[in-house]
């Protein structure tokens, strides 16, 4: 008389909780690697920022500057590949620039940054 002794593979899947894959790759890992490397957490690390301490600096500069202002998020895309040759996706920056500037797509400027002061001057003393 032939006695099961191990459970099958997708009987301990759904014993324990888990997709029958998982337990499949499981399986495998251990016998390619062994038992130590199932109970080692492997962490990616931290993600490297594509935005450098010198860039933070230049948009932060950029981003006060009145006579000069990034007109959008595209333009700074854009500034950024001209003036520091570093390739950046939109989303990457526009997120950057939310979330360390509190930057708005659209946000409203106390005066033109072209505004004329002699024009400005000319039209006080005339009324």
């Amino acid at each position: 008389m032939k006695e099961k002794s191990l459970p099958s593979q997708l009987e301990l899947s759904k014993h324990i909780g888990v997709d029958y894959a998982t337990v499949k790759r499981w399986l495998k890992q251990y016998k390619e690697e062994g038992f130590d490397s199932l109970i080692v957490l492997k962490s990616g690390g931290k993600r490297r920022s594509v935005i450098n301490a010198q860039l933070h600096e230049s948009l932060s500069a950029k981003l006060n500057d009145s006579n000069n202002p990034l007109l959008g998020y595209w333009d700074g895309v854009l500034w950024v590949n001209t003036h520091h040759g570093i390739d950046i996706k939109y989303n990457t920056l526009r997120t950057y620039l939310i979330r360390h500037f509190h930057t708005k797509l659209k946000s409203p400027r106390k005066s033109h940054y072209k505004k004329d002061q002699q024009a400005i001057e000319a039209f006080k003393k005339t009324t």
